[in-house]
């Protein structure tokens, strides 16, 4: 067990009445997490992927759905790009495939680490849901645990090096969420300035720097904090974040989204988006992670580097997705 279980206060403490079942999820094995105000539903058998986050307040699917309405079947090693973009998955040991060097051997790190399409297996205990798998060659458990507290869904994290040689990583909070046109993306407090992480149409070349929340781009404004419009993008928060929360803001559906988390562990914030230039989908992403700009390599580069993790350590931490009305 993770031993991350946190103490519920007021309200949400009083007015739970939570359930928790197996079920069937686009032909998926599933567990479905329910209570008052929230749906969630878990595929352990797809990476512990949650599929499926709906708000019962503003009547409202947080999470993007897998337009293919079933899931192919992935393996180690497989490329990411090719599989359903959808849901909250976590990409460890790392997300730019690339050559790492462990123990002075460079060991291939797959397209968004292999946590995604890992098979986990599960354990239920009350009204919590338990995963666990372990890396026969990285030589890692990975353990998440998820609940629902109040207007809240928590998925809590144990991750042990079992083998005698230290490993770099970055973990990386890899969650889509629906778009829509009037939402707005909402960046820690403090949050000054972002950088370009890959060459695209609105925001020119990869590693252009621009002041946050607006810059003038070749005499267009544009606003970071607003979806483009045909295009996809990818920036992260130059430096590490000031406070613990970000999350999204729907208007068109009154609906309120934060995620917390321990800035300490997951120190950088990138945003993914991609208003139709991905594949035509239309989604984004606010990914806390321990690294900068998806790479190992260039995060060491830049001084802005991830985790390492030696042998027998272990790292905890707690990723918290409140949904409420605005």
């Amino acid at each position: 067990m993770i031993g991350l279980h946190l103490p519920e206060t007021g309200e949400a403490a009083e007015e739970r009445k939570e359930v928790m079942e197996r079920t069937d999820y686009m032909g998926e094995k599933a567990f479905l997490l329910e209570n008052d105000f929230l749906r969630a539903v878990i595929l352990p058998e797809r990476g512990g992927k949650a599929a499926s986050l709906f708000g019962k307040e503003t009547g409202m699917e947080i999470l993007y759905q897998n337009r293919k309405g079933k899931f192919d079947r992935a393996e180690f090693g497989s490329d990411f790009g090719q599989f359903e973009a959808c849901g909250y998955d976590d990409a460890f040991p790392g997300v730019d495939e690339e050559q790492v060097e462990v123990g002075g051997k460079l060991v291939h790190y797959p397209d968004h680490g292999e946590i995604w399409s890992a098979p986990f297996k599960a354990e239920t205990e009350g009204e919590r849901l338990h995963l666990f798998y372990h890396s026969f060659r990285m030589h890692y458990d990975y353990t998440k645990e998820f609940w629902l507290e109040g207007k809240q869904l928590c998925c809590g994290y144990e991750i042990t090096n079992r083998g005698d040689t230290a490993f770099p990583c970055i973990w990386t909070m890899h969650c889509l969420v629906n778009s829509t046109p009037g939402m707005r993306i909402v960046f820690p407090e403090g949050t000054r300035q972002v950088e370009n992480v890959f060459s695209c149409k609105h925001l020119g070349k990869a590693g252009t720097v621009y002041d946050y929340p607006r810059a003038c781009i070749n005499g267009r404004e544009y606003w970071f904090d607003r979806l483009p419009e045909d295009d996809m993008v990818k920036y992260y928060v130059t430096e590490p974040v000031e406070a613990d929360g970000c999350g999204y803001d729907y208007p068109e559906t009154g609906t309120r989204v934060r995620i917390y988390y321990d800035r300490k562990i997951l120190p950088y914030l990138g945003c993914w988006i991609t208003a139709g230039g991905y594949r035509g989908e239309k989604n984004c992403a606010l990914e806390p992670c321990s690294g900068y700009y998806d790479s190992i390599r260039t995060a060491k580069a830049k001084g802005k580097g991830g985790l390492e993790l030696g042998p027998g350590e272990t790292k905890r931490f707690c990723i918290r997705i409140a949904v409420d009305a605005l």
